[in-house]
């Protein structure tokens, strides 16, 4: 009788450690379960806009002899871009 009591005990003693692998085995199975499930995220690639550079302003007006602001009597030099110094007397017309 005690042989079947020592064989049980063996049985049982064998079934805890089985019970205690297959747990071991579930959790590790569980850990690197998820970690093969997080994917990999590029980040998104923001373009940035390309910004061009702004013309110069400009006033429309032609390169040329406009009267002066200053002075009646006086045409003044614009060269396009900006007013120059050179003045030289209204012609009468």
């Amino acid at each position: 009788m005690t042989n079947i009591f020592s064989s049980l005990n063996s049985l049982i003693g064998l079934l805890i450690l089985i019970l205690i692998i297959a747990a071991v085995v579930m959790v590790v199975r569980a850990m690197m379960g998820s970690r093969s499930r997080e994917t990999y995220r590029e980040r998104p690639v923001v373009q940035q806009p390309v910004v061009q550079p702004q013309p110069a302003a400009t006033s429309g007006l032609a390169p040329g002899w406009y009267p002066d602001q200053g002075d009646a009597t006086l045409v003044r030099y614009y060269d396009g871009r900006a007013w120059t110094s050179q003045t030289q007397p209204r012609s009468a017309g």
